[in-house]
C-alpha cells in the first residue's frame, strides 16, 4: 500500500474490476502496448488491489517478436482463453501479412460472447476485416489512415487519439495508449487516481481524444504565417482532385505571386511542388501498405495519367511504383468482409 492509496477515492467494488487479454501479433509495437499496460499495473501498485488484470496471448501460444526485436513470452494460445472482459489486438507493421483467417474468425467468435473489442495502432485492421466496426467509430495510426479508408469505405474512421464506445474501443498507438489507459483509470477512479498514475511516469495528466494526431504545420515546418497554413491545410483536405494554384490563392485571399513567394520564402519551393510531394508520399503509403491496383492508387492521388504519376514517382523516390511495392505476402488484399 503506498501514499496515495488514501488519496484515491473508490469503493471496493468488484464491478470495477477488469480483465484484458491481450493478442500480440508479430511485430506489434512495443511502445503502443507497453503505454497501455504500465499504468494499469501502476494504478494497481498505488491501491493495492488488482483492479486491473490482463492474460497475454498468440496465435499458437509462443512467444511472439515484437517490431523492436524483443520476444515477449505469453500465457497461452488465444484458443484457450476462458473468460475476460475485454479483447485488445496489439499489432505494428506488417499488419497484413498476419490477418490470417484464424485470428478473424476467433476474433468474431470472441465478439459473439460479449466481450469488449479493441485494438491499439494498426490493430483495428483486424476488427475491420472481422467485420466488427460497421456503425462504430473508430481510429488508427495517422500513417495507416488513407489506406484504411480506401480499403474500408464504409467505416467512420476519426482522426482521434482513441476512440471509446459501450463495447468497443481503438487507438492510433503510439504514447495515445497511455492517454486511453488514464481515461480508463479516470472513468472507474477519477480524477486523483489519473493524477496519481501520471506523476509515476513523469508525465502529464493525459490528452483529450480530441487532440490531433501529429505535430500541426507549425510544428513541423516552423510556419506561422496563417495564409500559408490554410494553404497548406487545404491541399492535404484535397489530394484526390487536387486544387489550382489560383482556387488555393482565392481561398487564402491572395494573389497567386503572394502565393509562390510564400511557399519560397517558408518552404523553399513553390505551390505545385509542395502540393506534388504531398500527393506522392500519400501514393507511397498506398503502395507499401495496401494491394490496391497501381492504376487505382494513381487516381486516388489526383493523377489523371498514369505515365505522369509513374514518371513523378520516380523523380521523387528514385523507384517506379512497381518496384515499391512490398511483397506479395506482406500486402492488405482489397476484398469483401464477410460480416456476422
Amino acid at each position: 500500500m503506498t501514499e496515495y492509496h488514501n488519496q484515491i477515492r473508490f469503493e471496493e467494488d468488484e464491478e470495477q474490476e477488469m480483465t484484458i487479454a491481450f493478442l500480440l501479433v508479430p511485430d506489434f509495437s512495443m511502445m503502443c502496448f507497453s503505454s497501455l499496460v504500465e499504468p494499469l499495473r501502476a494504478l494497481n501498485r498505488l491501491v493495492g488491489h488488482e483492479y486491473f488484470k490482463w492474460v497475454f496471448l498468440s496465435q499458437d501460444g509462443g512467444p511472439v517478436l515484437a517490431s523492436n526485436g524483443a520476444s515477449l513470452n505469453v500465457h497461452y494460445p488465444m484458443d484457450q482463453l476462458t473468460s475476460c472482459d475485454a479483447i485488445c489486438v496489439c499489432t505494428g507493421i506488417d499488419v497484413s501479412h498476419h490477418a490470417n483467417d484464424a485470428i478473424l474468425g476467433w476474433l468474431r467468435q470472441e465478439a459473439r460472447k460479449g466481450r469488449i473489442m479493441g485494438a491499439i495502432s494498426t490493430g483495428t485492421y483486424f476488427l475491420a476485416k472481422a467485420g466488427l466496426l460497421e456503425g462504430i467509430k473508430c481510429t488508427l495510426h495517422w500513417e495507416n489512415q488513407d489506406s484504411f479508408r480506401e480499403l474500408f469505405p464504409t467505416l467512420e474512421v476519426t482522426n482521434r487519439l482513441y476512440e471509446v464506445s459501450e463495447r468497443h474501443f481503438s487507438c492510433a498507438g503510439g504514447t495515445a495508449a497511455f492517454d486511453l489507459a488514464l481515461s480508463w483509470i479516470t472513468s472507474k477512479f477519477g480524477n486523483s487516481a489519473k493524477t496519481a498514475v501520471a506523476d509515476q511516469f513523469l508525465h502529464g495528466t493525459g490528452r483529450s481524444p480530441e487532440e490531433p494526431q501529429r505535430n500541426d504545420w507549425v510544428e513541423r515546418y516552423g510556419i506561422h504565417n496563417p495564409k500559408l497554413l490554410d494553404v497548406i491545410r487545404l491541399m492535404e483536405d484535397n489530394l484526390e482532385e487536387p486544387m489550382s494554384r489560383q482556387e488555393l490563392a482565392d481561398t487564402a485571399n491572395v494573389s497567386v505571386r503572394q502565393l509562390e513567394r510564400l511557399f519560397g520564402k517558408y518552404l523553399q519551393s513553390s505551390p505545385s511542388l509542395f502540393y506534388l510531394q504531398l500527393r506522392l508520399e500519400r501514393a507511397s503509403y498506398f503502395l507499401r501498405q495496401t494491394a490496391m491496383p497501381v492504376s487505382e492508387i494513381a487516381v486516388a492521388c489526383g493523377f489523371i495519367s498514369f505515365s505522369h504519376f509513374s514518371r513523378s514517382y520516380r523523380k521523387q523516390f528514385g523507384r517506379s511504383p512497381s518496384e515499391e511495392r512490398m511483397p506479395e505476402h506482406e500486402r492488405i488484399e482489397v476484398k469483401t468482409i464477410d460480416t456476422l
